[in-house]
Formats: C-alpha cells, sequence, structure tokens
C-alpha cells in the first residue's frame, strides 16, 4: 500500500485521512464493532493487531520509499523505465531499512493488539488471563505472562533484526549506511 501512495498520489490523498480517521478512535471503543462484523474469532485478533501494527508501518514504509535517491531514479527513467521499474530498481531497495524499522516497532505493537483483542474481543487467551489474575489476585501466573510475552518480543524482535542483517548485507554497504 506504501509504494501505491507513493506511486498515485491521488491514493494517498484519499486514504490516508482514511487510515488517520481508524488510528485515531481507540481500540477500546472500536473492539465491539469489530467483534461485531468479525466474530470472537481469528478474524477480529487479526484485524485488531492489523490496525495496531498497519498505520504505523504504513507511514514509515512510505517516508522511506520517498527517501529513494532522485538521480539513480532519474537515471532509469531516463533509460525508459517506468514507475514500476523505478519502484523496484531504486525505491524498494532504498526503503529496505524502513521496511524492517516498521517490522521491528510492529513486534511488539502486534503483540499488544493480540492481548487487547483477547482482553475484549475473545475472552480467551493469554490476554484474558491476565485481565483475571489480578481479579484473582494470581500475581504469579500475572507475572509469568508478563515474563513470557516480553520473551517472545524479543525473540521474535532479534529474529527480525537478524532477517534485516542479512538482507541488507545482501544490497550492499549503501543500503545499510543508510539505516
Amino acid at each position: 500500500m506504501a509504494l501505491v501512495f507513493v506511486l498515485v498520489r491521488g491514493v494517498e490523498q484519499t486514504l490516508l485521512p482514511i487510515a488517520v480517521v481508524i488510528r485515531s478512535i481507540p481500540l477500546v471503543a472500536m473492539t465491539p464493532l469489530i467483534t461485531l462484523v468479525f466474530g470472537r474469532g481469528l478474524a477480529a485478533t487479526t484485524v485488531i493487531c492489523g490496525i495496531v501494527v498497519y498505520f504505523p508501518a504504513l507511514v514509515i514504509m512510505a517516508r522511506g520509499l520517498r527517501s529513494g535517491p532522485r538521480p539513480a531514479a532519474e537515471l532509469c527513467r531516463a533509460y525508459g523505465g517506468g514507475s514500476w521499474t523505478v519502484a523496484r530498481k531504486v525505491l524498494i531497495p532504498a526503503a529496505l531499512p524502513s521496511l524492517f524499522a516498521g517490522a521491528r516497532v510492529g513486534v511488539p505493537g502486534a503483540l499488544i493488539g493480540a492481548m487487547l483483542a483477547e482482553w475484549l474481543a475473545t475472552g480467551q487467551g493469554l490476554g484474558y488471563a491476565m485481565l483475571q489474575d489480578p481479579n484473582t489476585f494470581d500475581y504469579t501466573d500475572l507475572w509469568a505472562s508478563v515474563a513470557v510475552l516480553t520473551f517472545a518480543s524479543i525473540l521474535v524482535y532479534n529474529l527480525v533484526a537478524g532477517l534485516e542483517a542479512l538482507v541488507l548485507a545482501r544490497f550492499g554497504a549503501e543500503a545499510r549506511d543508510s539505516a
């Protein structure tokens, strides 16, 4: 979607205000509507996680795509490359650090979104258990859940960082320097 925003200016001007409005509404208030539309299962959890993660990643990625080197894009156009060729050969490689930055920001956000969905939409899972633990004075389980979530977040974050190192190494020192 970020690529479409960058290549087709009208799409961004049309959809970005809608995205800002959706992201501005507190998820606690929007969850009943999401649950009504998508049910109390995986679909609702996915939508809630998507709302938490998608919009910040979209903004980060669009900025990364716009930061591509203009001389390289102009050279590509001079040799007859269209918008999609410029995007594939110049903009996307230049935006890889932003893509991974968005992914690193999204990892904790996705876990928080899942916990929120479990708490408000599904009534099951770790998020719901964490809500119930203080009511039953089960602080051992509560802190065990916090430890599991923290460990999972650190693990996935480091997996994304490792993948980032591999991908940016493939594209050379210039891509690494722009991160």
